[in-house]
This record gives structure tokens, sequence and C-alpha cells, in this order.
């Protein structure tokens, strides 16, 4: 790998409109670190990053970065998902989705802030870590993220000396801050845990509908008769007869429950739909008006998308690979590596613009054809990389014309 040793002219658009809300040099400072995160390879700790940046301040400010707050790393974010939104140039009519999840990240420090012991939902064990949810934003097949926020426990918000929230109101605060643009119908998506008051209340201010999967310890209500969903979901699956739905390369058997009153959350629409090939028979609800089964159950799938998210930013851009102490710090390094994500999202869009398609025409095979056509995060950050080293060949012929003096400065700024 080689060192960045200044931001391509393609890439300046993408920072433009975000380093006017930085204090003195903390802008280059913001700009060199999601260059890095989304290029380099390894763990994206400071120092790891500082060694592939061309930088003249010493590896400490970098680090005095993350930890002083003079900027506001979750407005800029949101700010970023709107500038994005508007190159999408979305219709009246259209429909985009709101993805909430949550993850983990496993930490063995011992004086870390904000650390507790969480269950993991993968191994059922008990891990002690970090816990973040997160929002993203889901339009003809392009993920942006929205937000990302770090929960932390009663006891450790009262040393923070910080508001105690719980991760149903971290939900609901950034569905509250989600504006579309006018006239986009906005679908939630969210599981089974987030089907609560909270987050249902803060959906239904904002005029938007949501999917959702039922627990079975969950009441149901219908024609005056109190029901377990754990028992009436499959009883109404094996009684009823079951239509075929194919959503991607999946095929599900399903049946239309109708209407009920479910409790906490109000009248929604039920749906008993298993996978072929699985045992579980799961039970969707959605308070959408006048919606087939195929189309929720189609819908539903989109929240695929956070998955594959939490898979990407953690393997290839590290979320989480922080080793600083603070809460701050920790929030900062969460944000940036959105911003990294965002940056390849940026480069999707320069390339799809590039080749003369029309988005909006072709929306629904959209996320198909990146597939295709090998636009996957791994690749944009390969074409990112390629970007930056043609950039660097162009700096050193601008700087040194010799060839001899070429290669050598080519040698001093290759990272081993």
């Amino acid at each position: 790998m080689f060192k960045i040793v200044r931001t391509p002219s393609i890439l300046k658009p993408f920072f433009r409109s975000l380093t006017t809300e930085f204090h003195w040099e903390h802008a280059s400072y913001f700009t060199q670190l999601v260059l890095a995160m989304a290029a380099s390879w390894g763990r994206r700790t400071v120092s790891n990053l500082y060694r592939h940046l061309n930088a003249d301040t010493h590896r400490t400010r970098f680090n005095n970065f993350l930890n002083v707050g003079r900027w506001d790393p979750a407005a800029l974010l949101r700010k970023k998902a709107h500038e994005l939104l508007r190159r999408l140039k979305l219709k009246r009519g259209q429909t985009m989705y709101l993805v909430i999840d949550d993850s983990l990240r496993m930490k063995r420090a011992k004086k870390m802030e904000a650390i507790g012991f969480f269950r993991d939902p993968t191994s059922g064990r008990s891990v002690r870590g970090h816990h973040f949810v997160t929002a993203v934003l889901q339009v003809f097949g392009i993920v942006i993220p929205w937000g990302i926020r770090l929960y932390a426990k009663k006891e450790a918000a009262r040393v923070l000396k910080t508001p105690f929230k719980k991760t149903t109101q971290l939900a609901a605060e950034m569905i509250a801050e989600f504006h579309p643009p006018k006239g986009v119908r906005v679908v939630v998506l969210f599981d089974s845990y987030y089907l609560c008051p909270t987050v249902v209340s803060a959906c239904r201010r904002k005029g938007f509908h949501f999917i959702s999967v039922v627990k079975g310890n969950r009441n149901l209500y219908r024609n005056g008769r109190k029901l377990k969903a754990r028992r009436y979901v499959p009883g109404i699956w094996k009684r009823r007869e079951k239509r075929v739905v194919r959503s991607g390369g999946s095929t599900y058997r399903a049946v239309d429950a109708g209407w009920v009153d479910l409790n906490g959350v109000g009248r929604v629409h039920l749906i008993a739909s298993r996978r072929v090939g699985e045992k579980r028979v799961l039970g969707l609800v959605s308070d959408l008006p006048r919606t087939s089964m195929t189309t929720i159950i189609r819908t539903y799938a989109q929240r695929w998308c956070i998955e594959q998210f939490f898979k990407d930013t953690k393997q290839l851009l590290g979320l989480g690979q922080y080793q600083n102490g603070s809460y701050r710090a920790a929030v900062t390094h969460l944000h940036l590596v959105c911003f990294a994500y965002a940056l390849l999202t940026h480069l999707r869009l320069v390339r799809e613009g590039a080749q003369g398609k029309r988005r909006a025409k072709a929306a629904k095979s959209l996320s198909t054809r990146w597939r295709n056509t090998g636009c996957s995060t791994a690749s944009m950050q390969n074409e990112l990389r390629r970007m930056l080293f043609l950039d660097l060949a162009a700096y050193l012929n601008e700087e040194h014309h010799s060839g001899d003096s070429f290669v050598k400065e080519l040698q001093r700024l290759w990272v081993a």
C-alpha cells in the first residue's frame, strides 16, 4: 500500500460541503482519516492509519481529533446522507426504506468507557464489548448510512454524565431525525425487538409505515379474543391454504391472516410465512394499507441490506477497531467508518452516472446490475485505491520531473 498524499479531484465534491463544519486543521484530519479508512488494508487504528498518510503533523494530532469533540458527527452524517439522496433524484410516489438494527463489537479493554456485557444473538452467550444501534437508508438497491448510536448502560451513562437512553429510544430518535424528499413514501424495517410503542409511535408521528416480525410472547386480539402469537401464528399457517411467494433467491410459503390488534401497537396486518427449507414459522406484521401479502414479504426482505452493511463495515472498513479509551473517540470512529462507506457509495453513484444510465428508469434492476458489474464494497475499495495511485503518480510527475527522483520519491511513499 502507498501513502495518500492528497485528495483526488474526483473525490473533492464529496468532502467540499463537509469541511466547512470543522475548526482549524480538523477538516484535513477528517478527510485523511476517511480516505485511509476506505482505502487501506489492515486494522483501522490511528497508528495503522497514520502509516498510510503523508502527513506533516504528528500522529497524536489525529488521536486528539478522535478524543476532542469540536464537531457534530451525527449531524454531518445526516447532511451527507441527504446529499446522496438528492443525487438519486427521487420522484413522488417512489418508496424508500429506513432499516434499523443493532450490533455488537467485542472489546477486551478494562478501562474503556461504556463497556458492558451484552447477549450475542449469533452465539447466544454474553459477551463484553460495545453495543450500537444503526440506521441505513435503502433505495434502488443503494445503501446510505443514516445514523449510528453507541449505547451506554445506566451505570456508564451516570459516569459519563449523559442522559440514559434505551436502544429503542435511540432508534426512535434516528427515525424522528429523518426528513425524506417530498412525496416519497418511507417504510421502516426492523426486527421483533424494536416492535414496541416507542419505535412505532416515532414512525406514525413522521407518517412512515413499518414492517416487522412479531415475537411469540406478544398478545394478539381478534374479535375480542386474546391470542398468543406463538400459538396463533403456527396454527393459522397449518390450517389455511398456503401460497408460494418468491423473493430474490428465496422461496416462501405464506398465509394471509388478515388484520389483528397487537398489544401496545394497534391495528396491524398479520402474515404467517416460512422459508422453504426451514422449520420456523414467522409472523410478519405491518401497518401498510391495501398492501398484498406478496409485497409485504418482498419488502421485509430488503432488511437484509443492513446485515450486509455490518459485514462490509466490520470486515472491510474496520467498524469497531478502535483502541481509544474514551466514549467520544469510539463515537467518532463509528461515524468515520460510516463516512468511509458513504464515500464508496458516492463512487458507485459517480460510476453509474458516468456510464450514462438512467437510475430512476432502471430502479428495480439496479441492485442486481451492480452485483453483476462488480460494484460491491470490495470492488469500490479497489477502484478508490486505483484513483489514489493514479493521483499519486500525477503528483510525483508534477513535483519530480527527472526519472531518478521520481522513483526515489515513489519508494519513500510506498508502505510495506
